[in-house]
């Protein structure tokens, strides 16, 4: 089994009286055994709202039908029975999302949407990859490609391998930046089974890697009589979206970068952390940053983190003078 997670960020109006659509192409084979829809939506009235999604296959299911009233804003999963028509459909293929509006008073934005599909493959022998013998310094590589862009808070890995002797491998997982990091390590002896799920306790060296880009398991064999079976990997994580920090009046390049070093990636801890600490961070790199004022700097990014553009503008302005 393999899960797929997709996230398209499309920021696009739905018009009145007037739908859009949006695929997520999954180019991987097999049969949904699981599926879950989320969907990011801005609206005055949600009950204006419809929304279908649409597999590769042809079959359509209702997500929502006009539900809400007047409720403003829609940031849901779909999942469980609602799905439960697209239990054993073919995976790979462009699945479309399409938001419907049926009122000409209020206009909203589909902002973001996404899928998770837990998959088998047709045939079991797809997804599963042979573990090598090998006395060299080969390996077994599988990647997984991340499109979320964050830093990493807690990670996740779910793994299943069938070996005769699970005390000849060596078992790590490796960031998109290189780092690595051990997971399993000739334990276990003559046992002929792994099926473990490592936390966070055992992955605190993902902390603050970026998510965005491949990640990759690394499986050596270190015996040469035995091979063995990759049946399935997964990384799941709980991140941080990396922002752009430039945005905040009084920070430049080179502060972005000190900040970032110092574990401040996004607006929401930016705007958490005060000014006092961050004058901290600015004087612990050295003089040449001590004309630096942060006393704006969380209230800026606040108003960022919360998409107040105009506000944040506003504010930019009265700090230069209104120039």
């Amino acid at each position: 089994m393999f899960t797929l997670i997709k996230e398209n960020k499309i920021n696009t109006t739905i018009p009145d009286q007037g739908s859009i659509s949006n695929a997520i192409a999954i180019n991987r084979s097999g049969n949904v055994k699981d599926i879950k829809v989320s969907a990011n939506i801005t609206h005055p009235y949600i009950g204006d709202i419809s929304l279908k999604i649409t597999s590769p296959s042809g079959k359509e299911v209702v997500l929502r039908d006009k539900e809400g009233g007047a409720e403003d804003n829609l940031d849901t999963v779909f999942s469980g029975e609602a799905l439960a028509e697209l239990i054993g459909v073919e995976a790979k293929g462009n699945w479309i999302l399409t938001a419907s509006d049926s009122s000409d008073n209020n206009t909203g934005t589909l902002e973001s949407w996404a899928l998770e599909i837990d998959c088998s493959s047709y045939n079991n022998h797809l997804a599963e990859i042979t573990i090598p013998e090998t006395e060299s310094e080969n390996s077994l590589i599988s990647t997984q490609d991340c499109r979320l862009n964050g830093r990493v808070l807690e990670a996740m890995v779910d793994l299943e391998i069938e070996h005769p002797l699970i005390g000849d491998l060596v078992i790590s997982i490796i960031s998109p930046t290189g780092t690595e990091v051990v997971l399993h390590n000739r334990t276990g002896g003559s046992q002929n089974h792994i099926k473990a799920q490592y936390d966070s306790s055992q992955l605190s060296g993902l902390v603050g890697e970026q998510t965005e880009g491949t990640w990759t398991l690394k499986v050596k064999n270190v015996h040469s009589s035995n091979n063995g079976v990759l049946k399935n990997w997964k990384i799941k994580f709980h991140y941080e979206p990396e922002d752009d920090l430039k945005v905040v009046e009084g920070i430049g390049p080179k502060i972005e970068g000190l900040l970032k070093n110092a574990g401040i990636y996004s607006y929401v801890t930016l705007a958490t952390t005060s000014a006092d600490g961050i004058k901290d961070i600015l004087l612990a790199a050295g003089d040449r940053y001590r004309m630096h004022d942060p006393g704006t700097w969380p209230r800026q990014s606040s108003l960022a983190a919360q998409g107040r553009w105009e506000e944040l503008t506003a504010l930019k302005d009265e700090l230069n003078g209104g120039k």
